[in-house]
């Protein structure tokens, strides 16, 4: 008999097989004129996990993937990043990476370079960089004005969609039609389903956890039954926020409650 999952969290499911699946599509067809995906959704409920999970399946990948993290970059970093990854069957993955919301003038020349890296075309995708002076990290690198783009670009935004659309303006359209769109937003009954299933069923707080070895069972009981207790008041519901709420169980077993309260409870 097949197991029972529960509807509301097949459908968070179904959305991570769909990024699990598109990733490993981009990952396989290097010869494929899509060149772009853009995942937007939740912070902490398993974006960048699914990327990073597909791509470790994807043979002989993982090797070819770049991944920049957390970082607000300049336009002459992120040509000469583009430039690294510029390489047919290279990925790199901007992964909460602000993008978009910089001065006009740089987010327009960072946007305008991922146009044209994702331009649907087999043919040359070329990027180019006309200054009156070349920066000097190009100079450093010996990288040219131009270059033909034949790489991948993963991005992973907690941005909505709405937003990228107001804040990039005219710009948008290009992009959209560009990249391949997955959005991966959930309601709260969503989050709360999906973030129990994880501890009850694959014991992301226990032997699967990725902080240390896990924690004990009364740890684990004592995280569910707050979680369960105040998930319409908490500011947030994921995955990551469990972490947090394990944790803080653990080192403070006396005042935890105290804590959390303070720290994840909406005023």
């Amino acid at each position: 008999m097949a197991k029972y999952i529960n509807p509301i969290v097949k459908e968070v499911l179904d959305t991570y097989d769909t990024v699990k699946i598109m990733t490993k599509m981009f990952a396989a067809n290097p010869d494929s004129v899509n060149r772009g995906l853009l995942i937007s959704g939740d912070a902490g409920m398993g974006k960048t996990e699914a990327v990073k999970t597909a791509l470790l399946k994807s043979a002989d990948v993982e090797k070819d993937v770049e991944y920049i993290k957390g970082s607000s970059l300049t336009a002459p970093t992120m040509y000469c990043l583009l430039y690294n990854a510029r390489e047919r069957g290279k990925i790199i993955v901007f992964d909460d990476t602000d993008l978009i919301n910089k001065g006009a003038q740089e987010r327009a020349a960072i946007v305008d370079m991922f146009k044209s890296a994702t331009e649907p075309t087999d043919g040359e995708r070329i990027i180019g960089w006309h200054r009156a002076n070349q920066n000097q990290i190009m100079r450093d690198n010996n990288i040219p004005s131009t270059f033909d783009f034949q790489g991948t670009i993963i991005w992973i935004t907690n941005d909505s969609i709405d937003v990228m659309r107001k804040t990039l303006k005219g710009h948008w359209n290009a992009i959209a039609s560009r990249f391949n769109i997955i959005e991966a937003w959930f309601e709260e009954h969503q989050k709360i389903a999906y973030t129990l299933y994880l501890i009850d069923e694959l014991d992301i707080l226990g032997s699967n956890c990725r902080v240390g070895d896990g924690w004990s069972q009364d740890v684990i009981d004592d995280t569910i039954n707050y979680m369960n207790d105040n998930y319409r008041f908490l500011r947030d519901i994921t995955p990551r926020v469990a972490l947090k709420i394990a944790d803080l169980r653990n080192t403070f077993p006396d005042q935890w409650k105290l804590i959390c309260d303070n720290q994840f409870i909406a005023s």
